[in-house]
């Protein structure tokens, strides 16, 4: 599966699976994409290739660094700081994201209340 920023500056491929697909509520997220929601699948990052371009990283929480493309100021993924065996990509960057439903949601607690979840998969606060 590959995708990229809106421009084209950056590709990548991922070789399996998402291990992980969900939706994140949080201010974050919602400030990075103009979105009341974003989807992201995880992914093992050996599992995630880069064909073309370098992203710009920056530290958007205590936690997190957040990547997105220079150029067009795409952002596409997060990685944890404690931990860079996992990156999870926003799936709105895959060239075909139909395939990663969400199958949890996160940050509920800071979900925008004209946000209706309408399935029964798990959440956390």
């Amino acid at each position: 599966m590959e995708g990229g920023c809106h421009c084209g500056a950056i590709r990548f491929r991922v070789s399996a699976n998402p291990f992980w697909t969900g939706a994140c509520y949080c201010v974050d997220c919602r400030k990075i994409s103009g979105a009341p929601y974003l989807v992201y699948a995880g992914f093992k990052t050996t599992e995630v290739e880069f064909l073309q371009g370098i992203s710009k990283k920056y530290s958007s929480s205590e936690n997190v660094w957040r990547s997105f493309c220079e150029f067009c100021g795409s952002p596409f993924l997060f990685t944890y700081k404690n931990s860079d065996e996992k990156t999870f990509i926003s799936i709105g960057a895959f060239d075909d994201p139909s395939s990663f439903a969400p199958k949890k949601h996160i940050w509920v607690s800071q979900k925008l209340p004209w946000v209706f979840i309408h399935d029964d998969f798990p959440q956390s606060e």
